[in-house]
């Protein structure tokens, strides 16, 4: 797959009709998946939704579901799992990456746990976070599990990189917050009127955020 670098201070060459956004935990990729998805009308894929089953056990139907949601033609979601990885890369046809450092990812991975802790916010399929100190204790917790795989999106781009040689992705890299507000910004301006109505493939929660 041919990666093809775009200048996040130029215009986007043609409005994209299915999006990728990566990142490390905590980088903030299902934040900005919703704004992309109400800037560019784009129906959102809830990845974790249809990953998870109560008690945090994967579902079985999870990569036929994913593929059936990006056959559609026109879509927007987080790319973190690497079951679906090169499916969803197959498919699109902007990633949107943010490659911030570690500090800054997991520092917003320890707010967003302790906040979900504290207030014990029910996510999908009615499952909980555990409680922050359980970091200790739990190899899967999702602190261990955002400081392991703090590198995982540029992995995953350089073994894209390796296959699908005829293809080609575009893709937006940001390495600070303030850089992609910026873009943010111009795309709110640039925006173009009527575009198709956004929806969501899953059924989801409005205040949930991604888990990774």
């Amino acid at each position: 797959m041919t990666l093809h670098a775009l200048d996040p201070a130029a215009d986007l060459p043609r409005r994209p009709d299915r999006v990728l956004v990566a990142g490390g935990s905590g980088a903030g990729k299902t934040a900005l998946a919703g704004k992309l998805a109400t800037l560019l009308a784009l129906p959102r894929i809830e990845l974790d939704a249809l990953y998870y089953r109560a008690g945090w056990e994967p579902r079985e139907e999870f990569v036929e579901d994913v593929g059936r949601a990006c056959g559609a033609p026109r879509w927007i979601t987080e790319w973190h799992y690497p079951e679906v990885a090169q499916l969803l890369a197959d498919r699109a046809d902007l990633l949107v990456w943010l490659d911030y450092p570690a500090r800054t990812t997991m520092t917003s991975l320890v707010l967003r746990t302790l906040l979900r802790s504290l207030h014990q916010e029910v996510l999908w399929s009615g499952n909980r976070e555990p409680r922050l100190r359980a970091v200790f204790t739990d190899p899967e917790h999702i602190l261990r599990y955002g400081w392991s795989t703090r590198h995982a999106a540029r992995e995953e781009l350089r073994a894209l990189a390796r296959q699908s040689p005829r293809l080609t992705l575009d893709v937006l890299r940001f390495t600070r917050p303030a850089e992609l507000s910026r873009w943010l910004l111009r795309l709110t301006d640039t925006s173009q009127g009527p575009a198709p109505s956004a929806g969501t493939v899953t059924e989801r929660r409005s205040d949930a955020s991604g888990l990774r």
